[in-house]
């Protein structure tokens, strides 16, 4: 008996959609490592992404509303 898994394709699709490409060396190896949102009692949220690149150990911070990027220098 054979069986159609469906699951492969999907997981193919999801996974290009979640990949952001590193602003230094483009590859897509972008890994987020935390997410912050600021509190209600500020206003409006905030939303701040802090990321790693796994090609070239860059460190980015990104901020969806501006679609900015901005290197963190360690």
């Amino acid at each position: 008996m054979e069986i159609a898994v469906r699951q492969s394709s999907l997981e193919r699709s999801r996974g290009s959609h979640d990949s952001k490409k590193c602003p230094q060396c483009r590859a897509e190896a972008l890994v987020m490592l935390r997410r912050h949102v600021s509190p209600p009692q500020w206003g409006a949220p905030v939303v701040t992404e802090y990321y790693d690149c796994e090609y070239c150990e860059a460190s980015y911070q990104f901020s969806p509303a501006d679609n900015r990027w901005r290197p963190i220098y360690h």
